[in-house]
């Protein structure tokens, strides 16, 4: 069985592999962070060249290529590019790259050029080359005034006012190519993939709009909008089934003659009072022992307690307050009962924490349904601090505030 570490890499996995290392070493401002460039550029040695002359490019040009080769010791080796040893590989290719880019820069001002088609060309001349760095020269050798335009290698003219661009693009990657063949031998394919896939022109294609949808319509827009779709959903089906139940109840009820119907059904708004306003029997307002159960202890009475007490003492709070508030010892759903106690507990352990810390402005609970809310607004308010009710739907929660 293979190795996962020895499979072989072809063209597009090396692609990826030098893009990626390039644009992580790749900074702001130009410059290439490696230990593999050519060490005047490493150093920061280099000049900017006083001769601008074909020759002295060439040897530049040669000794950099060399340098990659000779820095990594893999190339001497003649290693297979597998996972093991990829990173090294790109590291060196998108270095050398780097090193060859900063070298046309210096001699031309401008970078590689874009070839027109996927196809590294192949010639002998370098008289376009030449004349590309005498353009540069004389931008450099003028004297320097601010209104001067910056330099632009294109349009590349002869003493004809002839255009001599696609000329020179063929001259300057026929002499790239040519080194890099000579050195990097069996490793060149590589080489040629990256420098196609990254300088050859890319045709634009502009996607047409479909104007026969209305966005947001269509496949495209539903990740983005299904959590929205879902939630409206989810209101609307727990409203039907609100209806619903009203109307079974509705039917359910004994069928009174018109005056007695008026006699025994209280006024609507008498009904909306009571509703909002609980009754609290009279054992709870003369017991003003259970209502002090709710009050928030301040931070140094809670720390000296246990957290089991603390507890405790909020699971006591739940049962004492439904007491007072319903007026009736009723037996309390056991789930309902725990979720008031975590509430309650929720809302202790936030106040405790805006008293010890004076710098958090507000803190938020997490969602409750309306009956633990407005018992949470009670406990919180007791405590000292404003309290208010935020978000819609399933996602509404209380938010613990300081007063002004």
């Amino acid at each position: 069985m293979t190795e996962p570490t020895k499979i072989e890499i072809n063209s597009d996995s090396f692609i990826y592999a030098v893009h990626q290392a390039f644009e992580a070493r790749s900074k702001a401002n130009g410059e290439f962070n490696s230990h593999l460039r050519f060490e005047p550029f490493l150093l920061g040695s280099w000049a900017q060249p006083e001769s601008f002359d074909l020759s002295t490019f060439k040897s530049l040009l040669n000794e950099i290529i060399a340098h990659h080769i000779k820095v990594l010791p893999h190339f001497n080796r003649n290693e297979t590019v597998n996972l093991e040893n990829i990173a090294w590989f790109s590291h060196s290719i998108a270095a050398l790259f780097a090193d060859i880019e900063f070298l046309l820069v210096s001699y031309t001002g401008h970078g590689f050029p874009l070839l027109p088609t996927p196809v590294l060309p192949k010639v002998t001349s370098s008289k376009n080359i030449i004349a590309a760095l005498a353009k540069f020269k004389d931008y450099i050798s003028a004297p320097t005034a601010e209104s001067r335009e910056p330099f632009s290698l294109f349009p590349l003219l002869s003493e004809t006012d002839e255009k001599l661009d696609d000329n020179y693009v063929q001259e300057i990657w026929s002499l790239i190519t040519s080194f890099a063949k000579k050195y990097l031998g069996s490793y060149f394919e590589l080489f040629s993939s990256y420098a196609l896939w990254k300088y050859t022109t890319k045709e634009q294609v502009i996607e047409a709009i479909d104007w026969n949808v209305r966005p947001p319509c269509g496949i495209s827009y539903r990740k983005q909008f299904k959590e929205l779709f879902d939630r409206e959903r989810e209101e609307r089906n727990s409203r039907r089934n609100e209806r619903n139940s009203q109307k079974r109840g509705d039917k359910d009820k004994p069928h009174f003659k018109k005056d007695e119907r008026k006699s025994q059904h209280t006024p609507k708004q008498e009904r909306v009072e009571k509703s909002e306003k609980p009754q609290i029997s009279a054992e709870a307002t003369t017991l003003p022992v259970e209502k002090s159960s709710f009050v928030i202890e301040n931070v140094a009475q809670s720390a000296e307690k246990p957290r089991s007490e603390g507890k405790m003492q909020t699971r006591n709070a739940v049962a004492k307050f439904q007491n007072s508030f319903q007026g009736q010892s009723n037996s309390v759903d056991p789930r309902n009962q725990q979720n008031m106690e975590e509430a309650l507990l929720e809302a202790n352990k936030a106040v405790q924490k805006m008293l010890k810390n004076k710098s958090i402005p507000e803190l938020s609970l997490n969602p409750q349904n309306s009956f633990v809310r407005r018992q949470q607004h009670v406990v919180i308010s007791e405590a000292g601090f404003d309290t208010e009710s935020r978000g819609d739907a399933r996602s509404r929660h209380v938010c613990i505030k300081r007063k002004d």
